[in-house]
């Protein structure tokens, strides 16, 4: 039996929309209830209670992290902080990966000076930045050192080129160097402090 063209378009149109249903349909169950629950972390029970990156987690989300991913490490001793997360804490730890400490620092900079937040958004990274600390040169592991620095210890930040760093500071790959005045106590330069 033939139809006419106008109904055989009519029928097309019809198995499209279902099909485009069927789909859409398919998909939202899926991204429903194919997703993991999450699960809220148990009483703590005498142990500290544990945050990376500012969330909260569990003892065993820390064995996700390696110990070069670790930037800061702070011990909280008064529970009283927490009491309303967990009644038997004994305190807390909280941890700051690299890559969160790196964007902290990054938007601290940015925030001091216009010329390093014009410097990095040309660069579109701050892999060619030489760090410079009270005249020492970071050369890794250096990321707690910067995201302890605040407004009650910074004191200027300078951007030199290649050829001043080079001159000032010896042979380097990097291309700008990062100059940092600070008053960064011992304790929280070296990304570990307890409180």
């Amino acid at each position: 039996m033939e139809y006419p063209e106008q109904n055989k378009e009519q029928f097309q149109l019809i198995v499209m929309k279902q099909i485009i249903f069927t789909i859409l349909f398919s998909l939202i169950y899926s991204l429903n209830y194919g997703q993991t629950p999450v699960q809220e972390p148990k009483p703590s029970k005498g142990v500290p209670i544990m945050f990376v990156d500012s969330m909260r987690v569990s003892q065993a989300d820390l064995q996700k992290y390696k110990p070069d991913d670790i930037a800061t490490v702070t011990v909280y001793k008064d529970n009283m902080k927490f009491k309303h997360l967990d009644s038997n804490a004994i305190g807390a730890i909280y941890i700051e990966t690299k890559q969160f400490s790196r964007t902290r620092f990054l938007n601290y900079f940015k925030s001091k000076s216009s010329d390093f937040k014009n410097l990095l958004a040309s660069q579109q990274s701050d892999n060619s930045f030489q760090y410079i600390l009270n005249g020492k040169v970071l050369d890794k592991d250096y990321e707690g050192k910067l995201t302890a620095i605040d407004d009650k210890n910074f004191k200027s930040i300078t951007i030199i080129r290649k050829d001043k760093l080079v001159k000032k500071y010896g042979d380097t790959d990097k291309t700008f160097g990062i100059m940092i005045v600070s008053d960064v106590s011992e304790n929280s330069s070296d990304g570990k402090k307890k409180l």
